[in-house]
C-alpha cells in the first residue's frame, strides 16, 4: 500500500513558559523493540531565528489506534508535547507547549502525519527538548530526549533537509541515489556551502569484552565542491555516490550536516551480498571467508542456517529473525556507519531489545532481565562528540562480557533465537 505524508500546520497550542517551573525528568524509558503497540516518533530539529526553532514531527498511522467517537468516522487522537529545560536535570522549565492531533482515517489508509511546533528558544547557549508522545486512544506513551544546540549558526540544527517531491523534512541522516533534495540552510542567502565528500570503510565493532584502541577518523577528504544558497537560502542536493556528504559553511571547522549513502535498500538488507558481513559476529573466521568469497552467496548462507538449525523451516525463521534485528539495528542506530556495525547495534542484534533502557542527554544504560536483580545483564553507552552525526555511542568494554556473549553466540549458532522477538 502507497504511503501518504500528511503535512499538518499546528496553528493552536497551549504554552505555558517561565523560570519557575518545576518537572520531574524520565529517565527511564521504553525499549527499543519494534511492536503493534510502539510508537516511534521521529523529530527533525530546526533553528530557523534567533529566538524561534522549529520541531517537526513525523509519526506513522499504523503506530496510532483509530477509533470512532462519533461511532461514523475513525479518529487518531494523540497528544504531543515538549518541555525545554536548560539541562537534562534542571527542574526549570524555559518553554512547554502541547497540541492535539486529530487525523480522519476512514480507509484505514498507511499514512505518515507530519507537522511541526514552534520552539521558543534563544541561541548562545544549548537546551535539553523532553517530547512525550501519547496515543490517547490507546493509553501508550513514548518519550524521546534530545539537545537543542544553538550556541552557533554551524552545526546540523542550522540546516533541514527536504524531499523535493513533496517539501516534506527528511526524517532520517541518510539519502538514495537518484533522491532529490533541498537543503536549507538559517536565514543565509548567497553563501557558499562547502560539502566534503568521504568514501570509508568502517569496520564492525568489536566483541563487548574485547580490549581495542580506536583509530583516529582522517579529515581529509576524499573530494571538495562547492554550492551556493539560492536567494530562498536552499540548494539543491543528489548523492551520486555510496559514501558520505558533510555540509559546511566554515571549512576550518567540523560542524556541520551530514547525509550518508550507503544503499537503495537501505535500511533493509536484501541482497545475498549484504547479508552476509552480519555473519561476522556469530562466525569463526574461517566460516566467514568461506561465506564472504562463495561464488553463490546465497546458497551458502542458506546451507550455515541450514547446518545450524537442520531444519529447513526453522533456518527460515532463525533467518528471518536475525535479519529482522539487522534492519531494526538500521533503523534505530545508524551513525556514520550502518546501524548494525555500531556497537548498540552489535548488542541489539546478538541479545536483542533490552528490558529496560535508562537514557540521560549523553549515555544509555541497557538492562537485559530485572532492575536491580546481580544476575541480570547490563551494559553501559556514551555518547561520542562526532561531527558528522549525533547519534554515535560507545559501548564500556569489559571482559566480564566474554561469557555471556559466547553463550548468546552459541544460542545464535545452534539455530535458536536468543531472546524471542
Amino acid at each position: 500500500m502507497k504511503k501518504i505524508s500528511i503535512y499538518l500546520f499546528i496553528t493552536t497550542l497551549a504554552i505555558a513558559c517561565g523560570t519557575s517551573r518545576k518537572t520531574n525528568t524520565i529517565t527511564q524509558t521504553s525499549t527499543y523493540k519494534r511492536d503493534a503497540t510502539t510508537i516511534r516518533p521521529q523529530f527533525v530539529i530546526f533553528h530557523v531565528s534567533d529566538s524561534i526553532s522549529e520541531l517537526h514531527f513525523k509519526i506513522d498511522s499504523k503506530e496510532i489506534l483509530y477509533t470512532r467517537p462519533d461511532g461514523i468516522d475513525f479518529y487518531s487522537n494523540v497528544l504531543i508535547s515538549y518541555r525545554l529545560l536548560p539541562s537534562f536535570d534542571s527542574k526549570e522549565i524555559i518553554d512547554s507547549a502541547s497540541v492535539r492531533l486529530v487525523d480522519k482515517n476512514n480507509d484505514n489508509a498507511d499514512k505518515s502525519l507530519i507537522g511541526k511546533i514552534n520552539v521558543k528558544a534563544l541561541s548562545g547557549r544549548t537546551y535539553v527538548l523532553r517530547i512525550t508522545v501519547t496515543d490517547l486512544n490507546r493509553n501508550v506513551e513514548t518519550i524521546a530526549v534530545t539537545s537543542v544546540d544553538k550556541e552557533d549558526d554551524l552545526n546540523r540544527q542550522n540546516f533541514i533537509v527536504k524531499l523535493k517531491s513533496s517539501e516534506t523534512p527528511l526524517f532520517r541522516n541518510y539519502t538514495k541515489s537518484n533522491e532529490e533534495l533541498i537543503i536549507n540552510y538559517k536565514a543565509k542567502i548567497g553563501v557558499n556551502i562547502y560539502v566534503r565528500y568521504y568514501d570509508r570503510d568502517f569496520p564492525l565493532a568489536a566483541p563487548p569484552f574485547s580490549v581495542s584502541e580506536s583509530r583516529p577518523f582522517q579529515y581529509k577528504q576524499d573530494s571538495l565542491f562547492i554550492l551556493q544558497l539560492s536567494d530562498q537560502g536552499s540548494i539543491n542536493f543528489t548523492a551520486t555516490k555510496k559514501g558520505f556528504y558533510h555540509f559546511q559553511l566554515d571549512t576550518t571547522k567540523r560542524e556541520g550536516l551530514t547525509l550518508f549513502y550507503f544503499s537503495d535498500l537501505f535500511p533493509e538488507v536484501k541482497k545475498a551480498a549484504d547479508m552476509v558481513s552480519p555473519l561476522r559476529f556469530i562466525t569463526s573466521k574461517q566460516e566467514y571467508d568461506e561465506l564472504y568469497y562463495s561464488t553463490n552467496k546465497k546458497a551458502a548462507i542458506e546451507n550455515f542456517w541450514l547446518n545450524s538449525t537442520g531444519n529447513q523451516d526453522r533456518a527460515k525463521e532463525v533467518i528471518r529473525k536475525y535479519y529482522n534485528r539487522v534492519q531494526d539495528a538500521n533503523y534505530y542506530f545508524t551513525s556514520y556507519l550502518e546501524g548494525w556495525k555500531t556497537d548498540r547495534g552489535m548488542i541489539y542484534l546478538i541479545f536483542g531489545s533490552p528490558n529496560v533502557i535508562y537514557r540521560t542527554l549523553n549515555s544509555e544504560t541497557w538492562i537485559y532481565g530485572e532492575e536491580n536483580n546481580i544476575n541480570s545483564l547490563s551494559y553501559s553507552f556514551s555518547k561520542v562528540n562526532n561531527p558528522f552525526t549525533n547519534n554515535d555511542y560507545s559501548i564500556e568494554r569489559s571482559v566480564v562480557y566474554k561469557q555471556s556473549w559466547y553463550t548468546a553466540v552459541d544460542i545464535w549458532r545452534e539455530g535458536r533465537t536468543y531472546l524471542q522477538d
